[in-house]
């Protein structure tokens, strides 16, 4: 199913039950991916609106790496979206869910605000209509941009040690660590190891069949992007299955030096599989594409990009298919690169730095979990109309029931442990709990898992 343009969304079909995510989604990675596979599974169309560089700038302090065009690009071509939403507010608002007919919102597990620090979602998840989903542990644009700044091969997934690196590239990468709030000692990215439930997930589980022309694809598709994904969508014009081959993370390092692969191969593989032209996927494939591969995979066309860095090696890696009269250079007409990311990203080095520094400040003041002591006055016995008790095995649940002022609003139920007393008509409960302080109104506000 491709993803409609903006502007022309289509009527729902009764009984359809359409699922909203909205997002940033800069250089889109299988944490996005996993996100929207989540997303689509909670209904039949999934919509995800997605931010302009202005609103990203206003909301996050600071611009995408990726353009917005890009990024609508990166969503359209992921296979789980049904429409992307261009322009779509920070703030969800009840007018566009309404507008595009949706029955719920999902999120990932980690707390959205606005500028006065309140929650994005409050409007959705006071009709009833948000969804929450786990988010993807192990990997963020953050991190992404940490490994591209500080020239470490510790993500890859053979064993290398890492070349010395002159003392300004060591001193810059220390900054950059301290910048984002991490150690600047013994720092090191988690190996995400793809587990064989996870490559289900992402699957499209097809099989070809007798009459598919069957076209193969190779490359390292790192930092998984627009430019790759076009060339995927013109390379499967070909024929009617599309197989696309991934190299080991070594045999990119050794092609392209450096820290290359940003990501390893666990990562680029699911990249690779959340998009929509891609059936198959072939993990580790050598460089040079042999005649055994084209025999076992039954290829009938193999088609390769206009890649400056293979025109620089010593063997063509396509020469066998090239004698066999079943090569075809596909031009996707996009002019982006990985290469051209990156450079992005050490240009815009500072930019990144001082917004990753107030994205942590940010992240510790609204979710800094200080265990503290304080007395709280449940009005009445359990079951009141305003506060309702539920006791289990030494726990109290504390949940709101009515509206009450916003700085001592309580965003959710919160489980505490509880020691009681009495006094008078009141059940006095003293309580360790996770408090945050609310700037604006000085006030402590209850926080609580979902």
């Amino acid at each position: 199913m491709s993803g409609h343009e903006i502007g022309h969304p289509e009527p729902k079909k009764p009984g359809v039950v359409r699922i909203w995510v909205d997002g940033c989604f800069d250089m889109m990675h299988y944490g996005h991916a996993n996100l929207l596979r989540q997303a689509a599974a909670l209904g039949d169309e999934l919509y995800v609106g997605i931010h302009t560089d202005e609103e990203v700038n206003t909301f996050k302090g600071g611009y995408p790496v990726m353009t917005a065009e890009e990024r609508y690009a990166a969503a359209r071509a992921c296979k789980w979206v049904t429409a992307v939403v261009e322009g779509a507010p920070y703030v969800t608002e009840m007018e566009d869910l309404k507008k595009h007919e949706i029955d719920y919102v999902a999120h990932g597990d980690d707390m959205s605000v606005d500028l006065n620090g309140n929650d994005s979602y409050a409007a959705v998840k006071a009709m009833g209509m948000m969804k929450i989903v786990r988010r993807t542990e192990g990997v963020s644009t953050t991190d992404l941009v940490g490994r591209m700044l500080l020239l470490t091969k510790t993500h890859h997934l053979f064993e290398t040690e890492d070349e010395s690196q002159p003392p300004v590239i060591q001193e810059k990468s220390r900054e950059f660590v301290e910048a984002c709030g991490e150690q600047t000692e013994g720092t090191n990215f988690c190996k995400f190891l793809t587990t064989s439930r996870r490559i289900v997930q992402f699957s499209s589980n097809k099989q070809p069949k007798e009459k598919d022309t069957i076209v193969y694809v190779d490359g390292d598709f790192d930092l998984f992007h627009p430019g790759h994904s076009d060339f995927l969508r013109e390379a499967k014009k070909k024929g009617t299955f599309l197989i696309a081959g991934v190299h080991h993370d070594k045999v990119v390092n050794m092609k392209k030096g450096a820290n290359f692969p940003i990501m390893n191969i666990n990562e680029r593989v699911l990249s690779v599989l959340s998009c929509r032209y891609v059936d198959e996927c072939i993990i580790g494939v050598p460089f040079e594409v042999t005649e055994d591969l084209l025999k076992l995979a039954n290829i009938s066309i193999v088609c390769a990009g206009k890649d400056a860095t293979r025109a620089e090696c010593e063997v063509d890696p396509y020469e066998v298919p090239k004698k066999m009269g079943i090569f075809s250079e596909v031009d996707s007409g996009s002019y982006l690169t990985a290469t051209q990311i990156i450079k992005r990203v050490i240009q815009n080095r500072l930019d990144y730095e001082a917004r990753n520094l107030k994205k942590q400040k940010k992240d510790k003041d609204l979710q800094n979990t200080a265990t503290k002591c304080k007395n709280f006055n449940v009005p009445g016995p359990p079951g009141n109309d305003d506060w309702q008790a539920a006791f289990t095995k030494g726990t109290l649940r504390l949940m709101a029931l009515s509206p009450v002022p916003r700085h001592l609003q309580v965003k959710c139920a919160l489980t505490v442990q509880m020691k009681w007393s009495r006094r008078s008509d009141h059940n006095v409960v003293r309580v360790l709990v996770a408090v945050r302080r609310e700037p604006r109104c000085g006030k402590y506000m209850m926080r609580g898992d979902p």
